[in-house]
Order: structure tokens, then C-alpha cells, then sequence
């Protein structure tokens, strides 16, 4: 009996506990009671559906609409302002009693037409709950700023602030939406311009670039159809027309021209007329949106729109292709052969004869990086039928941009495939015509691109002229214009040392020169050497050999316009700049002077007879 009553008492205990524990739970806070015991208006801002404001000068009715925005139902039918109608519900949750005009029960009938509460003039109603909230406002306290409202349902007298009625108070127009549309930017796939010169026609692709489609086929440049698209969609209200029914009194019976944006998700466009200017104020514009019944005053800039031409909407980068997806590069000049270059790592290699050569790999980056960055000066013609007029029949160089795939995959194939090939033509005074090949239009771009796609195999070669180390290097051998060849040689000490005569090595001067040497670099390479080059007659020449038995030989020339030094190395192709820092290195003085013996030190002279007073004259 006793483990039973034990039981029993245990299931009571539980119970109670339960019960508590849910009572608790469901109530409010000791905070959350003390702000709603303050309020004067409670509700589920969620539930709302419905707002009805009733002043002196008209009744205004909100639904909202499936979408979550708002309507305006009354007076008009438009967009409701979503800031306007969030203010108001904020302002009414927040609305709180300052003092009771009446008792808790309530006023009674001659106090309520005291308060001006009986029938009141103003008033808002939020319905959508469990049960509609409606806010009478009746008159002015007898308190500054304050003012008397009730509950409809409640005679309980309220003394609050005037924010509330302010709201509920303000004209039709300051509910409506003063965005001219929704419009979200990013979900346009379309977009039409009609003017009275003709019309232009955009699509976005699937790789969500815009192309024009009409009146010619071109790649579009995303950022300024992105920018006329936010001017159509995002344009900003500044007043209404009263009668939107006489389109003709608008100038949008027949408008100037107009804006089509289809979006996605939508089954009709979303069409902006553009009309005429509003009289007396030149800045202003009429415009009627489809989706709106009003007539809108906006800023006349948005007429801008209509002077839109094609060639303004297309894509000035002379390609358009992701850097990362290139792994070949072909080069082909007129009467020359092809330069392929292919990506090595993070690097690049020439292909010859089917083995990697080393090249200047930042070269390479390079011309792709210019490639890719470089404007459309002009657009030559929309139809390439005039090749050989702009020498684009027989190109001068041709630039072709592939990917490559060592292996079959499920989505491509081993090998090379072109992405897109740039040709260029005749040049003018700033400016190379060009073409791609999947493209019909001739452009023109600045001359100064050709520079970068060289088509001399001599160009490409790396910038490293010798990979030593300057340790390795045992002997050296100087020749300058005009002076004696000097050959030194590191002794047992590894010191330098004249291999022939006599005379002090400078060990910091032929040190820097063997430094330079060893890891001697081009700025870049000139071609094949010519008269021009003065490397007949070389400035000077060096000489050396290493302790592996490796050596090479530099001959240099006489600094360039530019200041660097036309220079050839014995076991490359060519010519090649050196920086006149380098140049100097092989100018040092190699030979110390004997220092002069100090002439010998000349005796300071006697110092000279004082001089003898003159006798004094004896008068006679």
C-alpha cells in the first residue's frame, strides 16, 4: 500500500509540474507583460491583410497582395507604398497610453462627444486577426501635443502622442509606391527599346551575358545594359497625374518611345511609355508604366533611354574569354611561321617539333592579359564584305586562342580546340583593323596591341641569359674599346688575380662583374642583329669559362635612344636589350692604380731680418 500511495503521489507531483511548466511557458514575461500592459493597440502584424484609414478628405484601403507587397484598393487602384504602410504599423505597435481620460470602466456618452470620440472623423482599422483593431482619434488634449483616442468596442479613453494620427492622416498620394516599378533588375531576360529611329532588342544568354538581337547580332556589354535596365525599373515618382485617363493630355496616346522588360516568371512585359515634358517645369516627364493605371511625373532624364543607339550597347572588349580556360596561344604572322605556345604548369613553354622550349613566360601572360583587356576603338562595319580594304583577307597576324585536353572526357575530347581566333590587318597612324573569325563585324583597335603577339620566333625567347652561379666562374676575360684585354683568373685563395702582368686586382669591381655575369638577364630581345645593333665594333666583350668546363662570351654596344645596350651572347640567336646597369658592371675599373709616392715635404722658408728703423733726421 505504501509503494502504491507513493505512486500516486509521484503521478500528482508530475502533473502539477506539467501543468506549471506549460502555464509558464505560454505566458508572457515579466518585461513582455509590462510593455503590453502600456499599449493601446495589440496585434499580429503578420496576420494583417487589410488596412482601412477613414480622415476628413477621403478613405484609404490596403490589401496585401499574394506576394507579400501592398495595394491600394481606395481611393485608386495602385502599388501602395511598403515604407509607408511598415511605418504605420510600427508607429501603431508602438503606440502607447500616457494617462486614461476616463476610468478603467470606461467614459460615458456626453464625455465621449466631450473627447470628440463619439463619431469620430479619423480613424484606422487593421483587420486580418481574430478579430479587427480600430483606433478612433477624437480632439486635442488639453495637454500640448496630446490628443484623445479610444478602442472601437472600448470607451476607455486614452491620452496619447500625435504620431499616429499623423500617419493616418496623409494625403492619397503619400501611401502609393513613388518606385515607378518592382522590378526586380537581376530577373530581366529581355528587354526591348522603341524609338521613333527604330528598335533594339536585348537577350540575356545562358551563360547570363547580354547579346543585342536586333537590329543586328552582337555581344552586348553587360554593364551598360544593366544600367539602362535599373533607369527603366528604377526610376522614382514625383507626382501623379490626376486624370491618368487622357493619355493624350500626357503626350502618351502616342508616346515618344518605350521600354519593354520581360522578367522571369512573368507572362506579360512589363512596358514604360515615355510621353511629354510637364508644362512649366522643363525637368519633368510623363510617363505611364503597364502594370500601373496611374500616369507618373518622373525625371526627365529617364528620356535619355530613347537616344540609345546599338553601337552604345555593345560589347567594347575585343574578346570575351576566361583566361584560366586558354592552355594554347597561336601566333601567325604573314610569310611566317606559327608560334604555339602552350601553358606548362603555372608557366609557359614554346612548342617545337614537339618538345617544350623555355620562352619568356610573362610575355606570354602578358598578350593574353592585353588581349583580354583591350577596348574596341571603333566599330568599322556591321558586314565584313570589304576584307582586302581593311587587309583582313590576308591578315598580318593572326592570334588563336585555344583550350587543350591531354585525355577524353565525358565532356571533351583529347587535343586542341579553338575558342576564338583575333585577326589583324592594315594599320593607320593610332589604330590595326581587326576581326574575330566567328564574328562578321570589323573593328579597330589601338596599333599598339600588335606589339605584344610577335610573330618573331627570336622575341619569345627567355629573358635568362646564363644560369650560373657566380662561384662556378674560374676565369674571365675583359675587352673594351680602346683599351688593353685583360684575362683574370681566381687564384688558390679565390681571389682574382691578372693572369698576365702585373697591377692590383679591384676584388669588389671584378667580384660585381662576375655577379652580373653569372646570372646575366635581357630586359628583352631585339631580333636578329643587325648593322644598326653596332655589335661589330663591340663597347665592350666578355669572356668566361667555368670550373665544369662551360663558358660563354657577351658582346655589348653602345647605349640606345632608349638607354639600354644592344648585346648578343655566343651560344643564342639574336639580339637582346641589356639595362645600362649591367652595362656599367662590365665598364668598372678591373686595375687598382699604383698609388703616387707623396712628394717630399719642402722646408718652410727662413724667416725673414727684421726690418731696421730708419735713424732719425737731426734737424739743423
Amino acid at each position: 500500500m505504501k509503494l502504491k500511495n507513493t505512486l500516486i503521489l509521484l503521478a500528482v507531483a508530475l502533473g502539477i509540474v506539467g501543468y506549471i511548466q506549460f502555464f509558464e511557458k505560454n505566458r508572457p514575461s515579466s518585461q513582455e507583460a509590462a510593455d503590453l500592459a502600456g499599449r493601446v493597440v495589440q496585434f499580429e502584424r503578420d496576420k494583417i491583410d487589410a488596412i482601412t484609414i477613414k480622415n476628413p478628405e477621403t478613405t484609404i484601403e490596403l490589401h496585401k497582395a499574394k506576394d507579400g507587397g501592398w495595394l491600394m484598393e481606395k481611393p485608386l487602384k495602385d502599388h501602395a507604398d511598403a515604407m509607408a504602410v511598415n511605418q504605420l504599423f510600427t508607429t501603431a505597435e508602438a503606440l502607447r497610453s500616457e494617462a486614461l481620460a476616463s476610468d478603467e470602466k470606461g467614459a460615458t456618452k456626453d464625455q465621449l462627444k466631450e473627447f470628440g470620440l463619439a463619431s469620430a472623423e479619423t480613424r484606422v482599422t487593421f483587420a486580418g486577426g481574430a478579430k479587427p483593431v480600430e483606433v478612433l482619434f477624437g480632439k486635442d488634449a488639453a495637454v500640448e501635443g496630446k490628443l484623445y483616442v479610444r478602442l472601437e468596442g472600448s470607451n476607455v479613453v486614452h491620452v496619447i502622442g500625435h504620431d499616429l494620427k499623423t500617419q493616418v492622416t496623409k494625403k492619397t498620394d503619400e501611401f502609393r509606391d513613388h518606385r515607378l516599378t518592382g522590378i526586380v533588375t537581376t530577373q530581366v531576360g529581355k528587354v526591348a527599346v522603341k524609338t521613333a529611329a527604330g528598335e533594339i532588342e536585348l537577350g540575356k544568354n545562358a551563360d547570363q551575358h547580354w547579346s543585342l538581337t536586333k537590329p543586328l547580332k552582337a555581344r552586348g556589354d553587360d554593364q551598360k545594359i544593366g544600367d539602362l535596365i535599373a533607369k527603366a525599373a528604377n526610376a522614382q515618382v514625383s507626382a501623379f497625374a490626376a486624370d491618368a485617363a487622357n493619355l493624350s493630355a500626357f503626350g502618351l496616346q502616342e508616346p515618344r518611345g518605350s521600354v519593354t522588360l520581360f522578367t522571369e516568371g512573368s507572362d506579360q512585359p512589363a512596358v514604360l511609355q515615355i510621353g511629354g515634358a510637364v508644362e512649366k517645369e522643363k525637368d519633368k516627364i510623363y510617363v505611364k508604366f503597364s502594370a500601373r493605371d496611374a500616369v507618373c511625373v518622373v525625371p526627365a532624364a529617364i528620356a535619355a533611354l530613347l537616344d540609345t543607339k546599338p553601337n552604345d550597347l555593345r560589347d567594347r572588349n575585343l574578346v570575351r574569354v576566361e583566361a584560366d580556360i586558354v592552355d594554347r596561344i597561336t601566333i601567325e604572322g604573314a610569310d611566317k611561321g606559327r608560334i604555339v605556345l602552350a601553358r606548362s604548369g603555372e608557366s609557359w613553354v614554346r612548342k617545337v617539333d614537339g618538345k617544350d622550349q623555355p620562352i619568356n613566360a610573362a610575355a606570354a601572360t602578358r598578350l593574353l592579359a592585353e588581349l583580354r583587356a583591350q577596348q574596341v576603338a571603333g566599330f568599322v562595319a556591321d558586314v565584313a564584305t570589304e576584307l582586302p580594304k581593311y587587309g583582313l583577307d590576308l591578315p598580318a597576324v593572326k592570334v588563336t586562342l585555344s583550350s587543350y585536353a591531354s585525355e577524353n572526357t565525358a565532356e571533351t575530347k583529347a587535343g586542341e580546340r579553338p575558342i576564338v581566333s583575333v585577326l589583324f590587318g592594315k594599320t593607320d597612324e593610332e589604330n590595326v583593323y581587326a576581326k574575330l573569325d566567328d564574328e562578321p563585324f570589323v573593328v579597330s583597335v589601338p596599333k599598339g596591341m600588335l606589339v605584344f603577339a610577335m610573330t618573331d620566333p627570336l622575341l619569345w625567347q627567355e629573358l635568362a641569359i646564363y644560369k650560373n652561379k657566380a662561384d662556378d666562374i674560374t676565369s674571365v676575360e675583359v675587352a673594351r674599346e680602346g683599351q688593353s684585354t685583360l684575362t683574370l683568373e681566381r687564384d688558390k685563395d679565390k681571389k682574382w688575380a691578372l693572369a698576365k702582368g702585373d697591377g692590383k686586382v679591384n676584388q669588389t669591381n671584378a667580384q660585381s662583374l662576375v655577379n652580373t655575369l653569372a646570372a646575366l638577364r635581357a630586359v628583352r630581345w631585339l631580333g636578329a642583329v643587325k648593322p644598326a645593333h653596332g655589335l661589330d665594333k663591340p663597347a665592350v666583350s666578355v669572356a668566361f669559362k667555368t670550373g665544369g668546363g662551360t663558358g660563354g662570351k657577351i658582346i655589348a654596344g653602345a647605349a640606345a635612344p632608349d638607354g639600354l645596350h644592344p648585346a648578343s651572347a655566343d651560344a643564342l640567336t639574336g639580339c637582346f636589350a641589356m639595362s645600362h646597369p649591367d652595362f656599367t658592371a662590365f665598364e668598372l675599373p678591373l686595375i687598382d692604380k699604383p698609388a703616387v709616392a707623396p712628394a717630399p715635404a719642402t722646408p718652410p722658408p727662413a724667416p725673414a731680418a727684421p726690418a731696421v728703423p730708419a735713424a732719425p733726421t737731426v734737424p739743423n
